[in-house]
């Protein structure tokens, strides 16, 4: 777990260009890490390190649509990001065993590129999987697919992101403010992963905030259930708000997933 005034704080290693996709050499394992809506990489760079020191590649890709200006976002359809994760696996072939890491909307991004890539997917670690939001970005979700009216809606500013680290929540470079657009395809990806669950035959780790305001634990409980692999692991972490990678108990979620990824058989597959 973290702990204040620790020379080697996970706060300090990041990078100088946080917020950036980055590629972590290692192998003969490997990993691709995705960040939630309106983040970037920054949110699962410690996760990352973490892993590349147990010698596993971690590639870290920027969504479609982030990095630029809110309007890019909100002209991003999910499917978009489910194909750009398969992209992202093919750069990872040859591996010997393959994991996905996803964060928030990253989580359902990671699940259904499992579904979608069964032969690719050694297993999954989801990082407060945004299964089901919390009231008000549910509410800004419906408006969005059930009336005109939300169609219309002005980027929802944001107060900084749920973490509560403060230095974290500081350096964390994630978007100003968030499309209603982009909430609502959350939420059409969040439906079409709720529907596939059974399909996914990769084992999973699932991960959660005790503290979390963005989206409720009945989400993570209910993937834990459903997967296909179930029961999958759920980890409540009680100090911690949304982003689990970068918050603070991150040293904690990092040796979560890298002991599960360490216990997975290797994959018999063919490459």
């Amino acid at each position: 777990m973290h702990r204040e005034g620790d020379a080697t704080d996970a706060a300090a290693r990041p990078s100088a260009a946080d917020g950036e996709p980055f590629d972590l050499p290692g192998g003969p394992d490997a990993v691709l890490l995705l960040h939630g809506l309106t983040g970037s990489p920054f949110e699962v760079r410690p996760v990352a390190e973490a892993l590349a020191e147990q010698g596993m590649r971690c590639l870290a890709p920027r969504l479609a649509g982030h990095g630029g200006e809110v309007r890019d976002l909100a002209r991003v359809g999910w499917r978009e990001w489910v194909w750009q994760a398969g992209r992202e696996l093919e750069k990872l072939r040859g591996a010997r065993r393959t994991f996905l890491v996803g964060c928030s909307m990253g989580a359902l991004v990671a699940l259904a590129a499992a579904q979608e890539h069964p032969d690719r997917v050694d297993g999954l670690a989801l990082l407060a999987p945004a299964l089901r939001l919390q009231p008000a970005g549910a509410l800004a979700g419906w408006l969005v697919r059930h009336t005109h009216f939300g169609k219309l809606l002005p980027p929802i500013p944001k107060a900084g992101s749920d973490v509560r680290d403060p230095e974290m929540r500081a350096r964390n470079p994630c978007m100003t403010s968030i499309p209603v657009a982009a909430v609502g395809q959350l939420q059409e990806l969040a439906r079409h992963v709720d529907r596939l669950l059974p399909g996914v035959a990769a084992p999973a780790l699932v991960l959660a905030g005790g503290r979390d305001h963005t989206v409720r634990l009945s989400g993570a409980r209910r993937i834990a259930r459903r997967i296909g692999s179930a029961p999958a692991r759920l980890v409540v972490l009680p100090d911690s708000f949304h982003l689990l990678g970068i918050d603070v108990e991150r040293d904690l979620v990092a040796d979560e997933v890298s002991r599960f990824f360490a216990a997975l058989p290797a994959s018999s597959r063919k490459e």
